[in-house]
């Protein structure tokens, strides 16, 4: 079917992306971890609301910058965060 080769092009590069995103976050994962290494040797909390506010701030205004729903850029990186307070346990 021609829709089928049309779309298979664009399919392609949707799963590029999509491999593109866990490889992502399989090194910003990996940077957790080594921020948490030092965290724990200087006894500072995981959790640092002000990084976290500046983070989303600036999240927010590049999804609104590039058209990209704010919300679910906000659901999205409370899971990431959350993934990566698990890190830092």
């Amino acid at each position: 079917m021609q829709l089928d080769k049309f779309l298979e092009n664009f399919r392609e590069q949707i799963d590029t992306i999509d491999h593109e995103i866990i490889y992502l976050l399989s090194r910003r994962f990996a940077l957790v971890e080594q921020i948490w290494n030092i965290k724990k040797e200087l006894n500072v909390s995981a959790l640092q609301e002000k990084r976290w506010e500046q983070l989303m701030n600036n999240l927010l205004e590049e999804a609104k910058e590039r058209n990209v729903n704010s919300d679910l850029v906000t659901k999205i990186w409370k899971l990431i965060h959350e993934e990566s307070l698990k890190i830092e346990k």
